[in-house]
């Protein structure tokens, strides 16, 4: 698998935890620090650690060369809030509870800040966290408390088991994303409530007026920068672990001069939709490509959070969004270099284990879509994932083997040698980090409960194939992805592949994803179908969604 790489109560509520290179070893009795760094709905092709040539991104792939790519990562949700809680807690949104944007993770959740901090570490948030509503009335990240900047200037947490936080929210142009700690740091730079309405306009594609140096991504650096020196003065050598989340390059695609035009929009990969596409597709696949999230069958009156039509006769204007999206990924990735320098010149860099990875992906033009969610195609669910070791170990390498973000509470965990919660749905990836095995998953599953009724899709990823069940239908997605990574064939229905299909049912039913779990399954597939649905009957009740994100 492996080759070489060249408001008060609320905040105390959410602060509560639920009672082929050479081998280096880690550095002797010191326990690691971690930085976890989180773009937000990024395409794992627009890194050159991913064979992107269009733009550069040195510090990133400078990571990669010191650690271990991998190209078979996954989210376990496509959308932000679910699967950043998945992040934090290592389970599933039907374990954790927030299945959807619009939806909060509950205060009592696991969480693995809760427990680094029980066993002796700092907790540091920096960035855009997403666990709770940004546009539900009386939310912590919504109105009015994002208004108040009396709070702001005086909060650093607890926030869902960090003890230290400099937040925002929303994204680049939005007229809400300047504020939190990220409209304070404005503020002290010298903006006017004059400047952030010429500034945070809702815009939605192009060059961003706003300079350089007041970007979103500037502050998350420069804050993680603090956050770093300010542990050093204070902490000494306490070991800490810091989220570092940038908002980027997640719509709207806009970015200061000269990132704008880095690259040149006829030069993009851009898979158009081909006529006929859906013809073997679920019937969803047409209904939302002609009439939008909003119009879909089951929508809640809120908004769907479904990938939007994207036609090509507005080519154009999806070449210029991929062509930002990327001026907008070496932004952030230079600002990310800053940080990584500042670990070297404090002599933290060693000793510190780094993840990158994102949310999950966008769609971006491509099959007809843009955006997040619903369809299932790769560009969406497959992610990028990089790993720094403590002490650079088993550096130098790119790995084919299964793994996901559900996975990084379990393994962080394990590899600071703190017991795992049997509550964990992910799997330690630490003998994979480490090298001593080249594979530990055999499957990964996704879940994606758009809205509470009315449509709840699952997905199984193997090394070869993805297959997708819905709810309460008998249609369904099968794909085999070394021969069609794109998804243009379902052989859902292909009786060649009915043998597959019934396993992959019963894999997804009984949650089977490493190789000494594996057994057949004697069921045929509408029991296994029917199965699956009573599974999800059983899951209960779940919250209210109270606003679109």
């Amino acid at each position: 698998m492996f080759r070489t790489f060249p408001v008060l109560v609320m905040l105390l509520l959410i602060g509560c935890k639920n009672s082929s290179a050479i081998r280096q070893e880690p550095i002797s009795g010191r326990r690691p620090n971690i930085i976890l760094i989180t773009s937000d709905q990024q395409r794992k092709g627009a890194l050159g650690a991913y064979g992107n040539d269009l733009i550069q991104t040195i510090h990133l792939d400078a990571l990669a060369a010191d650690g271990i790519v991998f190209d078979r990562a996954y989210t376990p949700h496509p959308t932000c809030t679910p699967s950043r809680s998945s992040m934090l807690t290592g389970q599933y949104a039907s374990s954790h509870g927030a299945y959807t944007i619009g939806t909060s993770l509950p205060s009592d959740a696991l969480k693995v800040t809760d427990l680094l901090v029980e066993h002796g570490y700092e907790t540091y948030a920096v960035g855009k966290m997403h666990f709770t509503p940004v546009s539900t009335e009386g939310a912590f990240e919504s109105l009015p408390n994002i208004m108040d900047e009396v709070f702001w200037r005086q909060f650093d947490g607890p926030y869902f088991g960090f003890q230290h936080n400099q937040l925002l929210n929303r994204h680049t142009t939005e007229s809400l994303s300047c504020r939190e700690h990220y409209g304070i740091w404005l503020k002290e730079k010298g903006l006017t409530e004059t400047d952030l309405g010429r500034y945070f306009n809702n815009q939605y594609i192009g060059r961003w007026e706003l300079p350089r140096e007041l970007h979103p991504s500037v502050f998350v650096s420069e804050k993680t920068c603090s956050f770093i020196k300010d542990h050093r003065e204070l902490r000494g050598e306490k070991p800490f672990f810091m989220w570092v989340s940038f908002q980027d390059p997640h719509n709207p695609h806009v970015v200061p001069k000269p990132y704008d035009t880095l690259v040149n929009p006829l030069e993009v990969e851009y898979k158009k939709y081909r006529q006929g596409e859906f013809d073997d597709k679920p019937p969803i696949y047409q209904e939302l490509y002609d009439n939008g999230s909003r119009k879909i069958h089951f929508s809640d009156g809120i908004g769907v959070p479904n990938a939007s039509p994207a036609h090509p006769d507005k080519e154009e204007t999806w070449r210029k969004s991929i062509a930002i999206h990327h001026g907008m990924v070496q932004l952030m990735d230079e600002e990310i270099g800053k940080v990584i320098a500042y670990l070297k010149a404090e002599d933290l860099y060693d000793n510190t284990i780094i993840i990158f990875t994102t949310d999950h992906g966008d769609y971006l033009g491509n099959h007809g879509f843009r955006g997040k969610g619903f369809p299932s195609y790769e560009e969406v669910y497959n992610i990028p994932f990089i790993v720094k070791n403590q002490n650079q170990m088993n550096q130098g390498q790119r790995s084919s083997a299964l793994l996901g973000t559900l996975d990084i509470s379990p393994t962080l965990l394990d590899m600071a040698d703190i017991e795992v919660p049997s509550e964990m749905e992910g799997i330690s990836q630490k003998a994979l980090f480490e090298g001593t095995t080249d594979k530990i998953r055999s499957a990964f599953i996704i879940e994606n409960r758009a809205v509470a009724d009315g449509f709840y899709q699952k997905m199984i990823v193997s090394d070869m194939h993805k297959m997708v069940y819905y709810y309460r239908q008998t249609y369904g997605e099968l794909y085999d992805l070394s021969n069609d990574p794109d998804q243009y064939y379902n052989l859902w229905n292909d009786r060649t592949y009915s043998e597959l299909k019934r396993n992959m049912l019963y894999q997804l039913y009984e949650k089977i994803v490493t190789e000494d779990q594996m057994e057949g399954s004697q069921f045929a597939i509408p029991e296994l179908l029917r199965m699956l649905d009573k599974q999800i009957d059983e899951e209960g009740p779940v919250q209210k969604r109270t606003s679109f994100s």
